[in-house]
């Protein structure tokens, strides 16, 4: 049985050591808008994050991004184009002790992001073509985490990313492949992630 100062977290790793480093990889999913739904599936998402400890289980540090998404056979049959998305932000997260060992835990990220197309294929050139797209995002995550070794942890997790980048399929020609109607443009991209992560905690605090 776990005595409560242990629960509390004063023996657990995520909150006895100051830094932590971790390495998220996720399946993402497309959630808006509908072009950008119609056109494009998620390939891979990967995030690194550095985080300091701050007080009562608060942690603030950064975190970069990069998404991979590809136009399959599925939605535009033979056309092999891809969206790679790089960003950075801020983050601020909170662990919640489970166990001796487990940590639940809650973060938001705010940042800049970029989106760059390759691999498009039209027959004309819109005026307004543009294959770079600079805008913010935000990502709202919850997870789990269980030291298995030392400082070492291995937890899953899921999060929606939220952008102010509205996906316009005409700018890259993708209408020679597809049709869209106005509506599909509604909205802003947003994805939903699912995936897994790595943890390491270092630079223990003293007096524990």
């Amino acid at each position: 049985m776990l005595m409560m100062d242990e629960i509390d977290g004063q023996e657990n790793p995520a909150i006895s050591h100051r830094m932590h480093l971790k390495l998220s990889g996720n399946v993402p999913h497309p959630v808006t808008n509908k072009a950008f739904r119609r056109s494009f599936t998620g390939i891979y998402d990967i995030s690194l994050s550095y985080r300091i400890l701050l007080f009562s289980n608060f942690s603030a540090g950064f975190q970069g991004k990069h998404v991979e998404w590809r136009t399959p056979d599925n939605k535009i049959p033979g056309l092999d184009t891809y969206g790679h998305f790089n960003s950075g932000g801020l983050l601020l997260s909170y662990d919640y002790p489970i166990t001796e060992n487990g940590i639940m835990y809650s973060a938001i990220t705010a940042g800049i992001a970029q989106m760059n197309y390759t691999g498009l294929s039209y027959d004309s050139m819109p005026d307004n073509f543009q294959t770079k797209y600079r805008f913010n995002y935000g990502e709202v995550e919850v997870g789990a985490y269980f030291y298995t070794e030392g400082s070492f942890a291995i937890g899953m997790q899921t999060s929606m990313v939220f952008t102010n980048y509205g996906f316009d399929p005409y700018r890259l020609s993708l209408d020679e492949h597809k049709a869209y109607t106005a509506t599909d443009l509604n909205g802003k991209v947003v994805q939903f992630n699912l995936g897994f992560s790595v943890v390491y905690s270092f630079l223990k605090k003293r007096g524990t």
